[in-house]
């Protein structure tokens, strides 16, 4: 099981990386890399939305959310964090990228010098000055990387949109399937591993209220996630109402 510390932005000034690891006469040669943290997270709210990309996240309209200040000086406004190919047709407050596929794709476009995007430690030194490192990195999927920088930020009320899990092996529930980075429709894809590093996050930040939304409020959840305290759903409608949308 993934293992993951309850650490916070506020506590954190950067950390050393290993750039290089090289056999010479007999004896590896490790040479580290300082990287300092370069994001100011200034938030107030402490409610942030994280964007799966699952496929019932085509009855959520994300840009009620992205770009929207809500609440007196915006004391109540949500701050949103997705994953891989989602920045294809929105630009959250936050980017996670983990896909070497998609990598590849968003460094050749402008979003990549327009907005933070944060990746794993491998692809940052692959790509020089263009991604943010994830803090102490989980080496986890997108989905679990994006759940853990929320907490990781402060938010206390953390949004679950577009977390679908799968129902069966050989279907991909993913809006971006068949495209750069992911499989076709129809391949085999196990989440299971992905729920079980998820509730590694619910588990560790257990002050952290974590709200599953869904269309109807009811969908089906991982059978690991059944006995977590601080996890409850409610439907799109429920969450355009409790979040001021």
């Amino acid at each position: 099981m993934l293992k993951i510390q309850k650490l916070y932005r506020k506590d954190y000034t950067g950390e050393d990386i290993v750039a290089s690891n090289t056999l010479e006469g007999g004896s590896w040669k490790t040479v580290t890399e300082h990287i300092p943290n370069n994001v100011i997270n200034n938030q107030i709210s402490n409610r942030a939305v994280v964007f799966g990309n699952g496929l019932h996240r085509q009855h959520f309209n994300p840009g009620w959310v992205i770009n929207r200040r809500s609440g007196l000086l915006a004391a109540t406004t949500l701050q949103s964090y997705a994953c891989n190919a989602f920045y294809r047709d929105y630009t959250p407050d936050f980017l996670v990228v983990t896909s070497r596929d998609i990598a590849k794709e968003i460094v050749r476009t402008p979003y990549i010098n327009e907005n933070i995007v944060y990746t794993r430690v491998d692809i940052t030194l692959e790509f020089p000055k263009k991604f943010y490192l994830i803090p102490h990195d989980l080496y986890a999927d997108a989905g679990t990387a994006a759940i853990y920088l929320a907490c990781f930020d402060g938010h206390k009320r953390v949004y679950l949109v577009g977390f679908d899990g799968q129902d069966t092996v050989d279907f991909n529930y993913n809006i971006y399937a068949g495209t750069n980075g992911y499989g076709a429709a129809e391949s085999e894809v196990d989440s299971a591993k992905w729920a079980k590093a998820q509730k590694a996050v619910f588990d560790t930040y257990t002050d952290v209220d974590f709200v599953h939304v869904s269309e109807s409020g009811n969908q089906r959840l991982p059978v690991s996630w059944k006995y977590c305290p601080n996890l409850r759903q409610i439907s799109y409608r429920d969450m355009v109402i409790e979040a001021d949308l």
